[in-house]
């Protein structure tokens, strides 16, 4: 009976809490109707708000469904997420930073890249929530037609992806 006892205090009386990790997830696909990658970073409302409360006073203390407070949202993302060419003949032409949303309790953020080259042919860089959560994990998924890939930045591992990255070449007939 004190065993009955003990087990029952110990799980009516345990403090239950759980911890949410800091996660970024980062989708990136290349668009069938206008061939641009398009780029959607997803971040966590609380998250979001940890973004926001660095910013100036004037933006910290906006609402996080605003649209400057968003704004501030997206430019943290666009300073804090970078990509380039790994490939000769490979080329990021353009990155335009297209908007953010909220909607639940994610805060999205658009990208749309304009590429000369294949998608796997890409390196990123990944720092986002890095300077303010110190277990922050971003997580880069990659669709194209080399299958899917993830990669996962975190702040003690290399700002990188791991894989080797395979350059195609493309083969241009010689002028006779």
């Amino acid at each position: 009976m004190r065993i009955i006892t003990v087990l029952l205090c110990m799980t009516v009386c345990a403090p239950t809490m759980a911890h949410r990790q800091h996660h970024v997830w980062t989708e990136i696909h290349r668009s069938e109707s206008t061939h641009s990658i398009e780029v959607s970073h997803r971040i966590h409302l609380s998250d979001a708000i940890t973004i926001l409360q660095q910013a100036p006073v004037g933006v910290a203390q906006l609402p996080i469904e605003s649209v400057e407070a968003l704004a501030h949202v997206a430019l943290y993302v666009d300073r804090h997420f970078s990509l380039r060419a790994a490939c000769p003949g490979t080329e990021v032409r353009q990155i335009d930073l297209v908007g953010a949303g909220l909607d639940d309790d994610f805060v999205y953020v658009y990208q749309e890249v304009t590429l000369k080259g294949q998608l796997h042919e890409l390196v990123f860089s990944n720092t986002m929530l890095h300077d303010l959560e110190p277990y922050a994990v971003g997580f880069v998924n990659v669709t194209g037609p080399m299958g899917q890939f993830t990669y996962q930045f975190a702040r003690d591992s290399a700002q990188r992806q791991p894989e080797t990255i395979h350059c195609v070449q493309a083969l241009v007939p010689k002028a006779s």
